[in-house]
């Protein structure tokens, strides 16, 4: 703003050098270009709050007065003339800023409400107990991976897992102690993924599923390894589990260089087919679907 008023200043004051009293065609040049750079401050000035008469206010009334003083007919309609050229173009710079703030204002809703919309669409994809990815992240994931290995040929696993004899925990203990068992499971399972690109998900009740870009299933064996370790190592106490006196899990892999499989929903029958393995052997174990 005081850079405005300073500009002001500086042309009002040339105004009043500039002014021949005795010369009209240099009156009406010098009443010109004053006018055109009153007028191309709108435009300029608009988004500064209050700058905009603090530069035109001091250029119009020096050559206003000036006109006015000479006290004949034509200058003073001259005067009064610039005068309402002034207000004009005050009222058009009301118009000019009203507008800039509005749109500035629909600007920030806009951005506001795209990230919104982004953390809407992030909680969606979120489990509200767990807080690691829900179903519908793990089948967008999936999808997403399912169509970047069969673009690219590469591989894609999936691991299946269960925490064994849930219902027998929640018995035991109460439904708040498992919730905080399964978000104690689920934090202890994600921290084994190593990888940016792995994705934890919990589908179901005591149900999780993890999606591996670019995995053999080599590899997808040691990470189901790590996830089942890492439950072990929680060391959750489990009285009714005939297992073993802690919480464990079950683990099922499947993997695209592996198993038989055609689509992404072949993918995870695999793997849940190699669950009820682990399940069947025993539990508190990882297997593998026969190719």
């Amino acid at each position: 703003m005081a850079g405005a008023c300073a500009a002001g200043f500086v042309w009002g004051g040339a105004g009043i050098a500039l002014f021949h009293p005795t010369s009209f065609t240099h009156q009406v040049f010098l009443a010109f270009v004053l006018g055109g750079m009153v007028a191309g401050g709108v435009p300029l000035l608009s988004p500064l709050y209050r700058a905009y008469p603090c530069f035109a206010i001091p250029i119009v009334l020096p050559i206003t007065f000036s006109m006015l003083m000479l006290g004949d007919r034509v200058h003073v309609i001259m005067g009064l003339m610039i005068l309402v050229f002034g207000i004009a173009m005050l009222s058009s710079y009301a118009r000019v800023q009203r507008l800039f703030r509005e749109a500035t204002d629909m600007r920030l809703r806009l951005a506001s409400s795209v990230a919104e919309g982004s953390a809407l669409q992030e909680m969606l994809r979120l489990d509200e107990l767990t807080q690691i990815g829900n179903r519908r992240c793990f089948e967008e994931q999936l999808a997403s991976e399912w169509k970047r290995a069969d673009r690219n040929g590469g591989t894609l696993a999936v691991i299946s897992a269960d925490v064994d004899h849930f219902k027998a925990y929640n018995d035991r203990y109460g439904h708040p102690a498992g919730d905080r068992c399964l978000v104690g499971v689920a934090q202890a399972m994600a921290s084994a993924l190593q990888r940016p690109g792995d994705a934890a998900a919990r589908i179901g009740g005591e149900e999780f599923a993890f999606v591996l870009p670019q995995t053999t299933v080599l590899g997808a064996e040691q990470v189901a390894e790590r996830i089942r370790k890492a439950v072990w190592d929680l060391n959750l106490p489990h009285e009714s589990s005939p297992i073993a006196e802690r919480v464990t899990v079950s683990v099922g892999v499947a993997s695209s260089d592996h198993a038989s499989v055609a689509s992404p929903a072949d993918l995870i029958r695999a793997s849940d087919a190699a669950l009820y393995e682990a399940k069947r052997r025993g539990r508190n174990r990882v297997a593998t679907v026969a190719p």
